[in-house]
């Protein structure tokens, strides 16, 4: 065991001690998750070859999460480990793969309105712009100051600002995957008893590198670029009903300081048939840059696909992640979703079923050619879940997908649309609760 881990670990335990000890003087709240998940993946996020060999492994995740709240303050705290079985030796322990998921503090001025600063998760509406991506065993959090109002209607405004280290001069920023800055506005109201809205106000800025030439000399620049984000989502409620609805435009330049002008749409029907049966119908559209544009001014077009950003990917578009725009889908051609779904949930158990029928929103072009316009229909996706809850704090989650590919979709992403391409995964989840 290295010096830097061992440290970590006291470090842990130095706060248990601490926590455990003061406890008679504050309300604390002391939980834990343990969560496996073994995966068999073949054509998983994009087609796989006939002859290719599938893929099995099993990750997991570990937190432990401490809460604490007395009078007008409050603190959340998770840290979590992340691995996969198997990756580091059974005697050695050298991989560094804890880390701080949430630490935030919150204050209360007055009843109603409070700040929060630190690293938090940010989980709005169906988390379509923000949220934590619960999925991945990583998780998704943000360091980010916020200011809240909590009554009839909820007012959050964030501001964030990211540095990769302290500085003496300048503000340059090397992690290319994340926003230098972020400001957010997010507004909820009730208009009637069963009818909500949420408007949602997101300006994200990056930083850009790029050359120069400077008296026939190249020279490194810097400069930051900026998108906004604008739309909501409305949802009613009647008896047994639910609608909604969402869109949002996103304007600017993207992180390649090329002009961004995008946007999406999303309509959805829920409907509780009976006290144990639920169906589902629903649309998402969003935008893309079409390639035969890309092929025709490669330096100046101009990028016409939506990024819902923060997203809980897998939560959309399919359970098999083949046009998670935070991966190889980004800037690509768009997507029509149609999708229905039949639910049956009873006591401890639950199994779902979701049909989604794909077609890109903008032209593919065929590879090799650059005037071949392919067919927009990109294949079918079948998504069966089942989860079973042992017991309050345990449960077990199993899925089974396939993904029905065409020649427009192998174009796009490789592999054979042919093969057999499937997922499977089982996973358990333990989330006691050791102090409430």
């Amino acid at each position: 065991m290295n010096g830097k881990s061992l440290l970590q670990k006291l470090s842990v335990l130095s706060f248990f001690t601490l926590l455990l000890t003061t406890q008679m003087y504050a309300q604390f709240s002391l939980s834990g998750e343990v969560r496996p998940r073994m995966e068999y993946r073949h054509g998983y996020s994009t087609l796989t070859d006939k002859d290719s060999d599938p893929a099995g492994f099993t990750s997991q995740r570990t937190r432990i999460n401490f809460g604490y709240a007395k009078d007008n303050v409050k603190l959340g705290i998770s840290i979590q480990d992340v691995f996969l079985w198997g990756s580091e030796s059974q005697l050695f322990k050298t991989s560094n793969t804890m880390s701080l998921h949430q630490a935030w503090g919150q204050v209360f001025i007055t009843d109603n309105f409070s700040i929060k600063v630190g690293r938090q998760e940010l989980v709005y509406d169906d988390q379509r712009i923000f949220g934590n991506s619960n999925w991945t065993q990583q998780g998704r959090s943000h360091d980010v100051l916020l200011l809240k109002y909590g009554g009839r209607m909820f007012l959050d405004v964030g501001i964030a600002y990211n540095q990769s280290e302290e500085r003496l001069n300048g503000s340059y920023y090397d992690l290319r995957n994340n926003y230098k800055t972020m400001q957010f506005v997010w507004f909820n109201t009730p208009l009637t008893h069963n009818m909500k809205l949420s408007l949602l106000f997101l300006n994200n800025g990056y930083q850009y590198d790029y050359i120069e030439i400077v008296d026939d000399t190249p020279k490194d620049k810097t400069k930051n670029v900026f998108n906004q984000t604008i739309g909501g989502r409305l949802t009613f409620t009647p008896n047994t009903w639910m609608f909604h609805a969402s869109a949002y435009y996103t304007m600017g330049k993207d992180t390649a300081d090329r002009d961004l002008s995008a946007y999406y749409v999303g309509l959805g029907i829920d409907k509780a048939v009976s006290n144990d049966w639920n169906i589902g119908l629903g649309w998402e559209l969003l935008s893309g840059t079409s390639q035969k544009d890309v092929i025709d001014d490669p330096q100046n077009y101009k990028n016409r696909s939506f990024n819902p950003f923060y997203t809980t990917a897998h939560k959309f578009n399919g359970y098999m992640d083949y046009f998670n725009t935070n991966g190889d889908f980004a800037n690509s051609v768009g997507l029509n979703d149609i999708f229905a779904y039949i639910q049956y949930s009873r006591k401890r158990c639950e199994l779902n079923l979701t049909a989604h029928g794909f077609m890109s929103a903008a032209t593919v072009i065929e590879n090799g050619t650059t005037d071949k316009t392919m067919d927009s229909f990109l294949g079918v996706e079948l998504d069966l879940t089942m989860s079973y809850r042992i017991s309050n704090s345990s449960s077990v989650v199993m899925g089974y997908s396939q993904m029905f590919g065409t020649k427009t979709l192998q174009n796009l992403k490789g592999g054979d649309h042919n093969a057999c391409n499937n997922w499977a995964y089982v996973m358990f989840v333990f989330k006691p609760v050791f102090i409430k």
